[in-house]
């Protein structure tokens, strides 16, 4: 069995904000527990993370912060106050929240992303719109090889 999450996966939202989980993401699951949250740099995606990766995020977050600054209580407003837990049905659905389906604009149309300890879920054209604002890509590959050089050498 995997231990990480990948693909992309299309699926579409009920009028009450149900959407089928995709089978392959949830055979790496444990469980039939989800947690989900708004997506990260303002791309208007939500994020779900696994139980377990969502307490070892939440832990990490804890120790590299301090609720005293100004930047850590707008990370844990904009992050970890409008998290929920949602639960797998038996016939293999979420139900989004309402406040995260309006965050993300999700309409009909989504597309899950196994994203490694996480997956993104967008509104199908967003995504669309995201990808085709961002087509050259060749830059996030020397990237990757710079960090695996550095790697290499340390």
């Amino acid at each position: 069995m995997e231990w990480f999450f990948c693909g992309e996966y299309f699926n579409t939202l009920d009028e009450k904000g149900r959407i089928a989980f995709p089978s392959k993401l949830r055979s790496v699951l444990d469980g039939e527990e989800l947690w989900i949250t708004k997506g990260m740099g303002g791309d208007r995606s939500l994020l779900l993370y696994s139980p377990e990766e969502w307490e070892k995020t939440i832990k990490e977050i804890e120790s590299h912060s301090n609720i005293y600054s100004a930047n850590t209580r707008r990370l844990y407003r904009m992050f970890i106050a409008p998290a929920q837990k949602v639960s797998i049905d038996k016939n293999g659905r979420i139900a989004v929240p309402q406040s995260l389906r309006e965050y993300a604009g999700l309409k009909k149309d989504c597309v899950f992303l196994g994203m490694n300890r996480m997956i993104e879920l967008w509104d199908a054209d967003a995504f669309t719109d995201y990808q085709q604002a961002s087509e050259d890509d060749s830059n996030i590959f020397e990237d990757l090889s710079k960090m695996i050089d550095g790697s290499l050498h340390e």
